[in-house]
């Protein structure tokens, strides 16, 4: 078979320099973000860091560059950014396998007449990866030397291994080979330092030395490799996204969110009939790390309320330690049939909602297109920030609206006293005079990730109607409060 071999190097640090564009000239280190500093390693780092290699403890690391700026892995979004390098390569051949994070390897026997022979298939895989990973292929009859052919070469673009296989790999280092670090140890000090001085040994003695792991070093590094290429599984997961409209941190927020994400997946129509294996959760809000959690189920489920169910349980018992904004829902490993026995009653609860769910129907063209029903979710009652209290969101599970706030403000203009307090509102067009204030006060949330600090007056228009108004300190707008 002919394979080619997709690698991108230094994925992640890739991936940082296209985020951070003022950082690129910079010794930038990227650490494990889930160890604490004192224990954290290196797993990449930009090109400016050359005396560091992954692997290397911060502490070691700094020791070499002082001047060096850190970042946390955010290893949720490189998986992200390589499976959309997968879905790409999946439109070049139907035969691609993720073997690790920046590697794919693609079968490449059967596409010459597509793409006008091997080189132009090999021309549209370069073509599928974004340009900014640099990425580089190696071709040859075997994953392994195709691997190697990848990893030899000094920038992008593509090598393809000679005919000698065995010459090709002979003075490449044993570093290279898919066997676990004591063995290439043991080798180095054997004085095994390339493939070539394992091909040159006895098969029979690299056995009795290395066992398993030392037969297939030799058969490697005589270019013999086996192992076929497993292609991806080719199921369409369901996706679905919903932004909160708000930056926040609440537990509470986070599981109106995904209750509304997984009535909205449970009802399109690919999903009918089928039962779901898991759930992946992704979170996202500029400045943090992506989040993410995945939930197996041990029984598949076919229905929106036994999903939330779990999940609810899952994040409450390790819920995110940072705030979430946008929050992505997937579904996959799809059944037929569940293993369970449902119950053949008909659900009472499930068949009043569904009513209301056409009505809402109904009545939308009547709202202009808007949903006319919602459901409120009280996510932090307490809270001293009307907005942040109570959450809506549409009672038709196919709606697309964003989660919104049921008290949120609306802007309004207001002509200040030389005091800076309310002389005067514009309510429609008109504008009517403050006749007294009945309450002051003042709030400030700054440790907030978005830092609230706001003057609230509650004011008298003089028809005995009481308004809440406040002026907000960081954009220095005045806005009416719903609440």
């Amino acid at each position: 078979m002919r394979v080619g071999c997709v690698l991108v190097t230094h994925l992640r640090a890739k991936v940082e320099m296209s985020r951070h564009g003022h950082l690129k000239d910079s010794p930038v280190l990227i650490v494990d973000g889930n160890a604490s500093k004192s224990r954290a390693l290196i797993v990449d780092r930009f090109p400016a860091a050359r005396e560091v290699r992954e692997g290397m403890s911060l502490a070691e690391a700094m020791s070499h560059h002082e001047d060096a700026v850190v970042l946390d892995a955010d290893e949720p979004y490189y998986r992200q950014v390589f499976a959309r390098v997968l879905a790409a390569l999946q439109e070049v051949s139907d035969r691609v396998e993720g073997a690790d994070l920046g590697m794919a390897y693609v079968r490449l026997d059967g596409l010459e007449g597509l793409y006008g022979g091997e080189e132009g298939a090999v021309s549209a895989l370069l073509d599928a990866v974004p340009a900014f990973l640099s990425p580089r292929v190696g071709v040859a009859d075997a994953k392994f030397p195709a691997f190697v052919a990848a990893r030899a070469r000094s920038g992008p673009g593509a090598s393809q291994v000679d005919d000698d296989v065995g010459a090709f790999l002979a003075p490449h280092s044993i570093d290279l080979l898919p066997v676990s670090a004591n063995a290439r140890g043991e080798m180095h000090r054997f004085g095994l330092h390339t493939m070539g001085a394992v091909a040159s040994m006895s098969r029979h003695v690299l056995a009795d030395r290395f066992g398993p792991e030392g037969q297939r070093a030799w058969s490697l590094c005589h270019g013999i490799d086996d192992t076929p290429v497993v292609p991806l599984a080719s199921e369409e997961p369901v996706v679905e996204r919903i932004s909160l409209s708000l930056h926040s941190s609440s537990i509470e927020a986070l599981l109106v969110a995904v209750d509304a994400l997984l009535r909205r997946a449970f009802t399109r129509p690919e999903v009918k009939g089928r039962h779901a294996g898991v759930a992946h959760l992704l979170g996202a809000a500029p400045g943090w790390p992506t989040w993410e959690r995945s939930v197996r189920f041990k029984q598949p489920v076919d229905a929106w309320e036994r999903a939330a169910e779990i999940v609810r349980s899952r994040l409450g018992a390790d819920p995110p330690s940072h705030p979430i904004e946008d929050v992505t829902l997937t579904l996959a490993d799809f059944t037929g049939q569940s293993i369970a026995q449902l119950a053949l009653l008909k659900d009472a609860r499930r068949d009043r909602l569904q009513r209301l769910v056409e009505a809402d129907r109904r009545l939308r063209p009547l709202m202009g297109g808007r949903h006319a029903l919602y459901r409120i979710a009280g996510v932090a009652p307490w809270h001293p920030v009307p907005e942040m209290r109570f959450l809506q969101t549409p009672i038709d599970p196919s709606g697309q609206d964003t989660i919104r706030p049921l008290l949120a403000p609306n802007p309004v203009d207001v002509r200040e006293d030389a005091a800076g307090e309310p002389r005067s509102v514009c309510a429609g067009r008109r504008w009517t005079e403050v006749a007294r204030i009945d309450d002051r006060w003042t709030i400030d949330l700054w440790w907030l990730p978005k830092p609230i600090t706001r003057s609230y007056y509650r004011i008298d228009p003089g028809d005995g109607r009481l308004i809440t108004l406040f002026r907000d300190c960081v954009d220095h707008r005045w806005y009416r409060q719903s609440a």
